[in-house]
């Protein structure tokens, strides 16, 4: 299998562990459990770096577009952690992953670029196997907040796969990531301060699961992202990543014991259906 095969497989795995992670971290609140996230993978990056002499990437136009898309997602992360614990998971993950219409509509209103029937279709065909998978469950105890949280999530998400996307026009995929990592634990870090959030007094489970996240969510998951974005356009690489409901829904069957019914496999079918055609349109152009 190629490469970008296998690191796309493992950044889906290791994607689609972050909101396992950050229900098993409760107490912890939301905007913590997101610094706490990209601290610590700064900090394991940052040790690499320097126990390998790793050169580091910091000045120019690229880092700072790898900036950008650090505050970005940092924002990110403090919308979409809050709207899993103010609606449900499935609602939450749904409407977080209105990215790829997002930048559907940049592509064409702001570059002109034209996007291909096929794209079209199996961008539609994916975002409808996710209502279908998620099986659009309700509000939640949260009312309208949960899921406004999580489409204004969805809107910083696009702007981070944008943003990140110049950076890695002339800036190695290790750079970026720690760039982008070490300004979302800044953003995130800024916002629980502001909402009086204590970063202490955590059960041993909560820390463990916010160190998992670091490891495999940001370090193994994102820079899989970082790394395929010098590969494939942001359009692409936002319906391909609609991969990542899918392999939650088995991660919260096998881990928490969460049911999965006709609806939600055939649900999955249809994503990776839609991801096929997707990727089929974009090998023809």
């Amino acid at each position: 299998m190629p490469r970008s095969v296998w690191v796309y497989l493992l950044t889906i795995v290791g994607i689609a562990f972050a909101a396992i992670f950050v229900r098993l971290a409760q107490p912890a609140p939301p905007a913590v459990i997101g610094f706490y996230r990209m601290l610590f993978a700064a900090l394991a990056m940052g040790g690499y770096a320097l126990l390998t002499r790793r050169r580091v990437h910091w000045r120019g136009r690229a880092a700072a577009w790898a900036l950008a898309s650090g505050v970005s997602f940092g924002l990110d992360l403090a919308f979409w952690h809050t709207a899993i614990l103010e609606t449900t998971v499935g609602l939450a993950t749904l409407l977080v992953n209105l990215t790829p219409v997002h930048l559907g509509v940049y592509a064409v209103l702001v570059r002109g670029e034209r996007l291909a029937p096929r794209f079209v279709a199996g961008a539609a065909l994916a975002l409808f196997g996710m209502v279908v998978l998620l099986g659009l469950p309700g509000v939640g105890p949260g009312g309208l907040h949960g899921p406004a949280f999580a489409i204004i999530a969805s809107l910083f998400y696009a702007l981070y796969l944008l943003w990140m996307s110049e950076a890695r026009r002339e800036m190695d995929a290790f750079s970026a990531l720690l760039l982008m990592t070490s300004a979302s634990a800044v953003v995130l870090g800024a916002a629980s301060l502001a909402l009086g959030n204590a970063f202490s007094g955590f059960p041993p489970h909560s820390w463990a699961a916010m160190l998992g996240c670091a490891l495999l969510t940001q370090v193994g998951g994102v820079l899989g992202v970082v790394w395929l974005l010098r590969h494939l356009p942001p359009t692409f690489a936002s319906v391909s990543l609609l991969a990542q409901p899918v392999c939650a829904a088995l991660l919260a069957w096998a881990l928490l014991g969460e049911p999965i019914g006709a609806l939600q496999a055939g649900g999955g079918a249809l994503v990776l259906a839609g991801i096929g055609l997707a990727a089929a349109s974009r090998a023809s152009t």
